[in-house]
């Protein structure tokens, strides 16, 4: 899987947009000239699009994202409700080529109090595989389940495979209704006591 496109607004464009953050009520302020914005396009959204803002006067720089149709800017806070609210607006549209990219966004800015989740896509390329001994690791390439995607009688979304949850890596099944909501069923533990990186989406072993 190819990596995000990521789009960089120019000078004027970037004072554009920190002038209409600035306006928020309890708005973060930014330092406009060592400031970057940039923008990608998400797949399930038409009117909206995630936006980056990274200040540069700071070491470690300081980010955060936003949805936004350019009107209004929905900061992105680890809860879902920044997210529920830009599927009810744009609305959302879901499908079975759309839902993995749905997922993985909404899984790096969403952190639930139970642990991330993460997609596990090949298992030979997670983080943690060298610390295991062989045993461990030949059960879990051997009983790792690829992602699937099909869609149920009440138009839901049902992604089944092996999931990194909780601090454990389950084998399981994601439902995700045409809202956007979803819900795990049919948990498996196949191995617990797992750290993996703080934003694991944006680590090369998540495009196998």
């Amino acid at each position: 899987m190819a990596s995000p496109i990521w789009t960089r607004l120019d000078r004027e464009q970037t004072y554009r947009v920190l002038d209409q953050l600035s306006a928020q009520r309890d708005a973060v302020v930014f330092s406009r000239d060592v400031t970057e914005v940039t923008w990608r396009q998400l797949p399930f959204y038409i009117n909206y699009r995630l936006y980056r803002v990274t200040n540069y006067a700071t070491m470690p720089t300081f980010s955060m994202m936003y949805l936004s149709n350019e009107e209004e800017y929905i900061a992105l806070d680890s809860t879902p409700d920044p997210i529920y609210s830009v599927n009810e607006k744009d609305p959302i549209r879901l499908n079975e080529v759309n839902i993995i990219p749905y997922l993985e966004f909404f899984f790096n800015n969403v952190h639930g109090s139970d642990g991330d989740v993460h997609l596990i896509k090949d298992p030979h390329k997670m983080p943690f595989m060298s610390s295991l001994n062989p045993a461990q690791r030949q059960s879990i390439i051997n009983r790792f389940k690829p992602l699937t995607v099909s869609a149920d009688s009440l138009h839901n979304l049902d992604v089944s495979g092996t999931f990194h949850y909780g601090g454990g890596l389950i084998m399981a099944t994601l439902v995700i209704t045409p809202q956007g909501k979803m819900s795990f069923q049919d948990q498996n533990l196949l191995l617990s006591g797992i750290r993996f990186p703080a934003s694991p989406y944006s680590q090369a072993w998540l495009e196998g």
